[in-house]
């Protein structure tokens, strides 16, 4: 009987604790500094174009290329929700290119970037949409 009234017990304390760990938010300035793009919408980034991203999260700018042409931005960040960005649309350099799609993607992805989540490890991190999307994988330089 003790068993049972122990199992009953803590069946909710652990579905409780997983709730928890699962809603901690990555803190958005953890994306300070450089990164690959690996990943654009599901589909992996060939190693010859990766596109790359430079976060400055203490200006609140972003620059890089999207896989041959270069962007400036800016972001906003959300002080009630650590894990809030929005990337403003920005300037980039208007050079044409052999893969115009993904430079296509990655910008179009980028205006839909709305937070960010932990990858699977340290060196990985997501942008993800509204609905909690993967829109771009991104991976410490």
């Amino acid at each position: 009987m003790k068993k049972v009234l122990f199992l009953v017990l803590l069946v909710p304390v652990l579905v409780g604790v997983m709730i928890f760990l699962s809603d901690v938010k990555t803190d958005v300035k953890t994306l300070d500094g450089k990164w690959n793009v690996v990943e654009v919408k599901g589909e992996k980034v060939l190693a010859e174009s990766l596109p790359q991203m430079d976060f400055n999260m203490t200006e609140n700018k972003l620059h890089g290329n999207t896989g041959c042409n270069l962007f400036n931005t800016t972001i906003t960040l959300d002080p009630e929700d650590v894990s809030a960005i929005t990337i403003a649309p920005g300037a980039t350099t208007m050079m044409a290119c052999p893969n115009m799609d993904l430079e296509t993607s990655v910008l179009q992805s980028m205006d839909q970037v709305r937070s960010v989540k932990a990858g699977k490890d340290e060196k990985e991190m997501l942008l993800v949409d509204q609905d909690g999307n993967v829109l771009l994988v991104l991976e410490r330089e």
